[in-house]
Order: C-alpha cells, then sequence, then structure tokens
C-alpha cells in the first residue's frame, strides 16, 4: 500500500475524523452506561439485604412473640393464685409441643415468689437444690424432657435470666454455650421479665438453636455468588459460610465489625472487603431489631466485585466493540470507495501518461466517458497522446518544428508542473485550499488547469462538508448533513456520511422516547407507592387502635376473671354455710323426732295413770257398796271410799287433760318435723344449687384465665403485625426514595441525550431522512422493566438494558 496516494492520505484522514467523533460519543455513552448499571447493582444488593434482614427478623419475631405469650400467660396463672406448679410445667411443655421451631421453652422464678414452698420441691423435675421452680423444658435429646436451669444467678453465663431482670424488658440475648440433653449447644434466647402488680417474680422465655438459621441462610446467594453474615451490635458471628467462626467475637480492627457498626450508626452501610483467598467483594450491612426489642443484629451480604461489574463491564465492552465495528467497517468502505473510484482510475492515468512519455502513444486511456474530473483528465490525456502520434509521424522540417514546439511544449510542461505540483503537494498534504493560477498559451492547457482546480475543489467541498459533519456530530449537533451536489464517489460519500447521521439520530431520538417513557412510568410507579405508603400508614394506625383494643379487652378479660375467681369464693362460703345450716336442720328434725317418741312414752304412762284411776274409781266403788252393808260399822270407811273416788275421777278428768294436751303437742311436733324435714330438703336443694354454682363459676374463672392468655397472645401477634407494618411503612419509604432517585436518573439520562440537536433550525433546511417512530413494543419493554425494577432490582432489566 502506497502512504504517499492521495486516495491513501484522504481514507485515512477521513477514517480519523470518524474514529475520534465515535470515540467521544462512546466514551460519554460507556461512563453513563457504566455509572447507571453501578447505580442500579448497589441498590439490588441493598434491597436483597434488606429482605434477608426481614426474613431473619421474621423468623425471629415469632420466637419472641411466643415468648411474650408464655410470660403473659404465667403472669395471668400467678395473678390468679389457683394454678399449682404442675400447672405451670403443662404450659411450657405444651407450648414447646405446639412450636417445633423452637429448641426449649423455659421460666425461672425468685426464692419462693411462686407459693412460697420451694423448700417442699427441692431436687424435683424441673428444680434444683433449692427448691426453686426453674423448668426448661427442652427437646435437646431428640425427645421432649424436662430438666432445671444453670447458672442462672451468674451475671454472665445466667444472662438470659439476669439482663431481663435488670432491664425490665424482653431482650435478645447474644449466641452463647448452654448444655442441652448433656451436649453444649450453640443457642441464642428471648426472655422477658415476670412482672405481677409491679413486682418481679422471674424470668421466662425460650431458646432456638442457631443450626437450623445457619443452614437456611447457606442457601441464600445474593446475586448468585454471594454469601450471607449476621453479626450481633458487639460483633459475635450469628451466622457465616465458615462454621469455625459463628460463635466467635470478631476483633474490632476486622472490616466486618466496623461495616456492622457503621450499619447500626446510619442505617445501612456498604464497604469494599477482601476475602480470605483474596477475592475482591462488596460488602451491605443492613441492621434490624431481633425479635422487636431493642438489641440490634446485622445482616451482610458480600458479593465479588466481579459479579457485581461482570454486566457494566460486558455491556461496556459491548458497546466499544459494535462502535469499533461500526468505524472499522465505514473505515474500510470508505477507503474502498476513495480507491476505487479516485485512487485506482488517477493510477491507471498516471501509468498511461508515463507510457506516452515514452513513446508508447497506442496505449489506451481508460475512464474518457466518466463525466467528472477524471475523464476530464483522461480526455485530456488523450490529446496528448493523439499529439505525440501526430508529431511522430511528421517529415524532418515538421519534426524540427514539432520539436521547437516540444521544447516550448516542455518548457510550459515543466511550468504545467511547477504550478500543478505546488497543488497537488498540497492536497496529498491534505491542504486543498491551493489552486492552479498560471496561463498558458495552449487552451488545452488551460482547461486541465482547470479541471484540476475543479477536482481539488470538489474534493475540498466534499472533505470540508464531510469534516463539517462530523465537527457538528462532535458537537452534539445532528441536524448538519452533506447538501452539495456529488456524483460517483463523492454523491457515495455524501449518502453515506448521511446515513451515519441518520442512524445516530434514530439512536438518540429513541434514547430520548424511552427515558421519556422510562420517566413516565416512573413517575406512575412513583404515584402508586405514594398511594401504597399512605395506605400503609392507614392500615399501621388501624393495627394500633385494634392493638390498644386488645390491651383493654385483655385487661377487661383479666379484671372479669378476677372477679369470677371473687364470685366463686363467695358461692364456696354459701355452699359450706348451706352445708352447716343443713347439719343444723337434720339435727333439729332428729330432735323433733326424738320429742314425738317422748310426746308418745308420756301418753302411754297417762293411759296408765287413766286405768290406775278407773280401777281405784270401781275399788272405791266397791268399798262404798261394803261400807253400806256395814251400816254404821262401815260409815267411816264409806266416807274414806266416797274420798278415794272423787281422786279417782278428779285424776282420771287431769289424766285425760294431760293426754289431750300431750295428743296435741304430738300432733305439733308431727308438723314440725314435718316441715323442718321439708326444709331440710329444700336446703339441700339449695345446696346442690350453690354447688354447682360454685363449679360453674370457677369454670368461668378458669375459662376467662385462659382468655386472657389467648388474648394477650392475640396482643402480641397484633404487636408483631404493628410492627411489621410499620416497617413495611417504612420499606415503602425507601422505596419511594429509590423510585425519585431512579426517576432523578431517567432524568439526568434525559439531560444526556438532550444534549443533542435533532430538529433542524428554521434557517438550516433539513435535509435528514425522517426519524422513525420509537416502536410500541419498545416502549412496553421499558414498563415491563420499569416494574421489573421495583420487584427484583437492576438485574431484572439486564437483558433489556443489553438489548438497548
Amino acid at each position: 500500500m502506497n502512504f504517499r496516494s492521495l486516495s491513501v492520505k484522504t481514507a485515512i484522514l477521513s477514517g480519523l475524523a470518524l474514529a475520534i467523533v465515535f470515540a467521544i460519543g462512546i466514551f460519554v455513552l460507556v461512563q453513563q452506561v457504566g455509572q447507571t448499571i453501578d447505580r442500579q447493582t448497589r441498590a439490588y444488593q441493598a434491597a436483597s439485604t434488606a429482605g434477608v434482614a426481614d426474613e431473619v427478623a421474621a423468623s425471629l419475631s415469632a420466637a419472641a412473640a411466643t415468648a411474650d405469650g408464655v410470660v403473659t400467660a404465667l403472669e395471668s396463672l400467678k395473678e390468679a393464685r389457683t394454678a399449682s406448679r404442675s400447672v405451670y410445667g403443662a404450659l411450657l411443655q405444651h407450648t414447646l409441643k405446639r412450636n417445633p421451631s423452637l429448641l426449649g421453652v423455659w421460666s425461672g422464678w425468685e426464692p419462693n415468689a411462686l407459693d412460697g414452698r420451694d423448700v417442699d420441691f427441692a431436687n424435683r423435675p424441673g428444680h434444683d437444690a433449692t427448691g426453686r421452680y426453674v423448668p426448661y423444658w427442652n427437646r435437646g435429646s431428640g425427645e421432649i424432657a424436662n430438666e432445671p436451669l444453670t447458672g442462672y444467678d451468674d451475671p454472665v453465663a445466667g444472662a438470659y435470666y439476669q439482663r431481663p431482670k435488670a432491664e425490665g424488658r424482653m431482650v435478645a440475648i447474644d449466641p452463647y454455650l448452654y448444655a442441652v440433653g448433656g451436649k453444649d449447644v450453640l443457642i441464642m434466647s428471648f426472655g422477658a421479665p415476670i412482672m405481677v402488680g409491679g413486682t418481679y417474680m422471674g424470668t421466662g422465655g425460650v431458646d432456638l438453636s442457631l443450626a437450623e438459621l445457619n443452614a437456611r441462610l447457606a442457601e441464600i446467594k445474593p446475586m448468585g455468588t454471594g454469601t450471607v453474615v449476621v453479626l450481633t451490635a458487639a460483633g459475635m458471628v450469628v451466622a457465616h459460610p465458615d462454621p469455625t467462626l459463628i460463635g466467635q467475637t470478631l476483633p474490632a480492627s476486622d472490616p466486618l465489625t466496623g461495616l456492622a457498626a457503621a450499619a447500626i450508626a446510619n442505617g445501612t452501610a456498604e464497604a469494599d472487603l477482601t476475602s480470605t483467598d483474596g477475592t475482591a467483594l462488596r460488602g451491605v450491612a443492613v441492621p434490624f431489631a431481633v425479635g422487636g426489642t431493642l438489641d440490634r443484629w446485622v445482616v451482610v451480604s458480600n458479593v465479588p466485585l466481579a459479579t457485581l461489574t461482570a454486566t457494566q463491564t460486558e455491556t461496556q465492552f459491548t458497546i466499544i466493540g459494535l462502535a469499533a465495528a461500526c468505524v472499522l467497517i465505514a473505515c474500510l468502505v470508505m477507503f474502498a470507495l476513495i480507491r476505487t473510484l479516485i485512487g485506482k482510475p488517477l493510477g491507471t492515468l498516471g501509468a498511461t501518461v508515463d507510457a506516452v512519455a515514452g513513446g508508447d502513444y497506442h496505449s489506451e486511456i481508460n475512464g474518457i466517458e466518466r463525466a467528472d474530473e477524471i475523464g476530464t483528465l483522461a480526455r485530456a490525456v488523450e490529446i496528448f497522446r493523439d499529439n505525440g502520434l501526430k508529431i511522430s509521424q511528421m517529415t524532418e522540417e515538421e519534426r524540427a518544428a514539432v520539436i521547437q514546439r516540444r521544447v516550448e511544449r516542455t518548457d510550459m510542461m515543466v511550468a504545467l508542473q511547477a504550478a500543478f505540483g505546488e497543488v497537488v503537494d498540497a492536497a496529498i498534504a491534505g491542504d486543498f485550499s491551493k489552486r492552479v493560477h498560471a496561463q498558458f498559451p495552449d487552451a488545452e492547457l488551460n482547461a486541465l488547469a482547470g479541471s484540476v482546480n475543479a477536482l481539488v475543489e470538489t474534493v475540498d467541498r466534499g472533505l470540508g462538508e464531510t469534516g463539517a459533519v462530523l465537527a457538528a456530530m462532535a458537537d452534539t449537533d445532528l441536524t448538519r448533513r452533506m447538501q452539495g451536489n456529488y456524483s460517483g464517489a463523492f454523491a457515495k460519500l455524501r449518502d453515506d456520511t448521511n446515513a451515519v447521521t441518520d442512524r445516530l439520530t434514530e439512536i438518540v431520538g429513541g434514547a430520548k422516547a424511552i427515558s421519556g417513557t422510562l420517566r413516565a412510568a416512573t413517575s406512575e410507579i412513583l404515584s402508586g407507592a405514594n398511594d401504597l405508603s399512605e395506605r400503609t400508614t392507614k392500615q399501621a394506625a388501624t393495627i394500633e387502635e385494634t392493638s390498644a383494643a386488645m390491651e383493654q379487652l385483655a385487661a377487661t378479660v383479666a379484671e372479669n376473671a378476677k372477679m369470677a375467681e371473687t364470685a366463686s369464693g363467695k358461692a364456696q362460703t354459701v355452699s359450706t354455710s348451706a352445708a352447716q345450716s343443713g347439719n343444723t336442720m337434720d339435727q333439729a328434725n332428729a330432735a323433733m323426732e326424738r320429742i314425738t317418741e317422748a310426746s308418745s312414752k308420756i301418753s302411754n304412762i297417762i293411759g296408765m295413770i287413766d286405768d290406775i284411776a278407773f280401777q281405784t274409781n270401781l275399788l272405791a266403788l266397791n268399798a262404798s257398796v261394803e261400807a253400806a252393808r256395814a251400816g254404821d260399822a262401815g260409815k267411816g270407811f264409806a266416807v274414806v271410799a266416797v274420798e278415794v273416788r272423787r281422786l279417782a275421777q278428779s285424776a282420771a278428768s287431769a289424766s285425760a287433760d294431760v293426754k289431750h294436751l300431750v295428743e296435741q303437742s304430738a300432733s305439733e311436733v308431727r308438723g314440725g318435723t314435718k316441715l323442718v324435714s321439708n326444709a331440710a330438703e329444700q336446703l339441700a336443694s339449695m345446696l346442690a344449687a350453690v354447688d354447682e354454682n360454685a363449679r360453674l363459676m370457677q369454670a368461668i374463672a378458669k375459662s376467662s384465665l385462659e382468655q386472657a392468655a389467648a388474648i394477650g397472645q392475640v396482643n402480641v401477634a397484633v404487636r408483631t403485625l404493628d410492627e411489621m407494618t410499620q416497617h413495611n411503612a417504612a420499606l415503602v419509604e425507601e422505596m419511594n426514595a429509590a423510585i425519585e432517585q431512579s426517576e432523578n436518573q431517567a432524568s439526568q439520562l434525559d439531560m444526556a441525550v438532550d444534549v443533542f440537536t435533532l430538529e433542524p433550525s428554521s434557517a438550516e433546511p433539513a435535509q435528514a431522512k425522517p426519524r422513525r417512530a420509537v416502536p410500541p413494543s419498545t416502549i412496553e419493554r421499558v414498563r415491563s422493566a420499569s416494574h421489573s425494577y421495583l420487584s427484583q432490582g437492576g438485574a431484572a432489566i439486564a437483558k433489556d438494558w443489553s438489548e438497548f
């Protein structure tokens, strides 16, 4: 390849100009794309980390709610003062059976705080040597078993008992080793104080094994290759891909410790990290409340930078590759066109001129039929060839004259070469402003000079317009077009240059339409998100009102339970009094029966007295008869007999009166006995009713206690739902912020493409082809990508962006 060739130099200069313009545009586009993808990747990683934090918080909140429900039930039982220790144990055992995700359920009571009988229960199941009630129901051995708590008086080992006691609230205990079922297990606990009447009675709570949490988190791979780490506020490892680090406290110099502290202080944090094998990572940390307590843990997602930048790098290299291919193809096409349409014809004419100068007047001249400057040069060379042929056929005189003319012609050609050489050399150097100004005596040479000037003018004008269009493109003005009337290669160059500008105008116009559609879709999503935020806020307020109502209902039910218990006690007292009254009535009935029996005996005795009086009267009558028979000798005896008879009659009359009174008294006693019997029966019926009422009141009291416990659990669930709703409201606010950021990014994209001028001003008539409308499928794809971004982040629109 001859680099001194005019066609090669022209092609190289045009290609360099085109490459520079494309390089500037591609550099700006690659930077914008890289920044956008990086922001989307960061937002997606933060959103996925927040999702993992919500999942962990939800699983721990269920355990915390169970612990709160257990403590509430224990407080209710203690306030009722009716349940035995076995009832407390049955409550804990039942709770553990109903919650298979829990490792253990426990309670620890202060000395003699439960029923004052610790000394009677020393070393019994669920009790230690002091007799304190410290049951620990667990499934550490595979079966549910009851063991006494250990180490609860130690400030460190017994933090699960001492912290709730000291802080007066539910606490989340950082992971620790505890002997469960005869083996040490790494667990975490939720503990809450048992308060009755404002007095601390003990601590109750639940235990969770960290093995299940680690197994679940090990399956989560953020962005396909990342890992999840859970740390406490103190830097203790709760979950980690390396099992040997679980339960260990990281040093303060460890980057994860600083990242967790920054997240707790600022709400979220991110940092570039390095793994043990030297892999560059980006860590994003999100804190969360452990089970709704004041304690905070942190979820950290570590994703390799290679994964995060893969899409960005691939997209950037794709854009650069496509741009380089377009530039290379354009340069090759331009070089081929210039070489075919300009370089090759000029080279052929040069060879023909050399042949004619060497005396070959029969050389074929190509391009005579062309209507452009090349054709003009070819016809001029043809004239030179014909003149040379004529000179070769002349006589000596003619030859001498011709030689003389040739000398003159040579001088003229020297002048012509000097004049033409300056123009050609300037054109080779890229300066097309030079022209042939010399005047020759030969009209044909003057015509040739004019043709050369016209050729240089055409090249200068064509390259000038091409450069102006490229300069306008570099200055973001896409309205400029080549408007000159050209033919041949320059017409092809004009059409190709205008086609490149039209295509770039379509691309930028499409980007404008897509960014506008994206901004409109983002605005619609933002409006919907604001509506969702408002409804979530209203829902949170409703749940708060429901929680307050449930608390009031729980207090009412507890008060009803107390009143039912009081009524049950009074009914028991009435039952006891009724039983005593029944006994008294039975005694009165027995006394009445004894009186009746005594009256019967008295009646019998009076009957005997009446018989004796009758016999005495009869004997007195016989004595009177015998005294009358005795005459005067029996008068004294007769008087005595009369008196005896009178006394016997008086005794008979008195005994009859007494018998009547005794019989009347016996009748009254029988009536009284019957009444007492009826009263005893009614009192027995009343006693049975009182017993039934007491039993029902006890059942009501028990049901009220159970209802109070159930309402307490419902209240805990409502509070948990309230917390989750408030958290959802916060997430909606964060989503609104993310959408607003996306809207700002869409506006920035608008600003990036708005620097390009797509519509010509009224002063410049547009020669560009009409821009095609953005296809509806593209708009739909943008809308779909915007919706996908809200739910799946930047990864959801990676495919759409690659297509763009």
